[in-house]
């Protein structure tokens, strides 16, 4: 469970920086099968994103191609269901992230670093099959040669469908990947935009009656647009590509319009369609204009907008992370407590799965709770929700009271990984933001992002 297991890596990540770091050869060497056996000796670095199928990659036992409906990273992804069966990520960092699947049929691994303590990764989520969000990152490595180790154990929660474990790519060193859904209160669509509902949408299948489940906007009416405000250095739109799919005309603070064709012969959701990088850490306005054109071979003009993905600076601390100290009515208990003592070999299911949290969990008060996050930086955000669920908050930054934060947005508004409070320039040293349930139905602590 990760809440519980996964400040083991924390401790392990803390005693590398101390020794120096650690080698890989035995991690590596272990590996056998005719996928790792294929591959010539490589290794990641800083800054790199690396697919599945990269030779710093190593897979051994049986592995096989995931759903191709997905557009995964690459185009491609492995995934496997054996006992036993790895995949190895060599890589020099000081951090590395793990892109994956979570959703009703993903099962447990384990995850290690260096041949140290593994730590298990429940993959069990209740809404439908979330990709490209990262599945785990191990932060606060030493800066030299490491091996990251994914171990597929055969077991998986006891509501899951399945006990599958998706390796799609990874990021070394990365920038902290937000997932943003269409519900956000950051976008807005013109008329013209219906619901596509049903299908396997970024975090669709889950409800709160009498609320319909969300699913995606898809419009082909010429001129309907859908607008991103957002603040990172780059910026994914998530949609659809297949044969019945139309032209889309993208523009990124009002600069040069790019056309993207989304035809393709073979459908795939959840399709990375466009992505602008290299941005400055700054505010910025993306635009998705249906133009009701289509690529001659394509039966549809239609044009889907399912999710955006979000790329900045810094680094993002889980809700599980014992640099949080929690107090009051939280659920799960607060770090320290399990819900779960047999871990690994517990199958009870895990709470707070229920939506595309970040890493797949988050923390809920509805009865005076208070978490305190202690950090360093010039700057932190608070990462929550923001739907019709949902109550308020008192913000406190070094003990002084900021403001109130009303997290309750009437339907459709339904936003995750959702920066409800953020504060800028604070000098360069320690500092703690207080959250402190205030009244109304309950509060999340997803994350917290902090810059340097």
């Amino acid at each position: 469970m990760k809440r519980t297991t996964t400040a083991v890596i924390v401790l392990l990540a803390g005693m590398l920086v101390s020794c120096g770091g650690g080698g890989d050869g035995d991690a590596r060497s272990g590996s056998s099968g005719s996928d790792g056996d294929a591959r010539t000796a490589s290794r990641a670095s800083a800054g790199m994103h690396i697919e599945e199928s990269d030779p710093s990659v190593t897979l051994s036992g049986e592995w096989t191609q995931s759903s191709t409906e997905f557009g995964w990273s690459g185009g491609s992804a492995r995934q496997s269901t054996a006992a036993g069966a790895r995949a190895s990520l060599a890589f020099s960092g000081t951090s590395v992230t793990w892109f994956g699947s979570r959703g009703k049929g993903m099962g447990i691994a384990m995850v290690s670093v260096d041949g140290g303590p593994a730590v298990e990764v429940d993959l069990f989520n209740i809404p439908n099959d979330e990709i490209h969000s990262p599945a785990f990152t191990v932060n606060g490595l030493s800066g030299g040669p490491h091996t990251l180790t994914i171990e597929v154990t055969g077991r998986a929660n006891q509501g899951a469908s399945g006990n599958a474990v998706v390796v799609d790519a990874f990021d070394v060193q990365g920038q902290i990947v937000t997932h943003v859904q269409q519900t956000n209160p950051e976008v807005t669509f013109t008329a013209g935009w219906d619901e596509a509902m049903g299908g396997p949408w970024s975090a669709g299948g889950v409800s709160n009656p009498p609320e319909p489940t969300q699913g995606a906007k898809m419009s082909q009416v010429p001129g309907a647009r859908a607008t991103l405000t957002f603040r990172g250095t780059s910026v994914s739109w998530i949609g659809y590509r297949g044969p019945d799919a139309g032209i889309a005309r993208v523009q990124i603070d009002g600069g040069p319009m790019t056309d993207v064709d989304t035809f393709s012969p073979a459908a795939k959701v959840q399709e990375v369609v466009f992505t602008a990088s290299g941005l400055a850490d700054t505010s910025h306005t993306l635009t998705i204009d249906a133009t009701g054109s289509r690529n001659p071979q394509s039966t549809s003009a239609m044009i889907f907008v399912d999710a955006f993905d979000l790329r900045g600076p810094g680094r993002r601390y889980q809700e599980w992370e014992p640099s949080i100290a929690y107090s009051g009515d939280w659920t799960p208990a607060a770090p320290g407590s399990t819900d779960c003592p047999a871990v690994p070999t517990c199958t009870a299911p895990r709470r707070n799965v229920n939506r595309v949290w970040s890493e797949g969990e988050a923390a809920t008060s509805n009865s005076g709770g208070r978490a305190v996050f202690s950090f360093t930086g010039t700057s932190v955000s608070w990462i929550s929700a923001a739907k019709s669920s949902l109550g308020t908050a008192n913000v406190y930054l070094d003990g002084v009271f900021q403001r109130q934060v009303v997290l309750f947005r009437p339907f459709p508004i339904e936003a995750y990984q959702w920066e409800a409070f953020r504060a800028d320039g604070l000098a360069n040293g320690p500092h703690t933001l207080t959250i402190e349930h205030a009244g109304g139905n309950y509060i999340v602590v997803d994350a917290f992002d902090v810059r340097p």
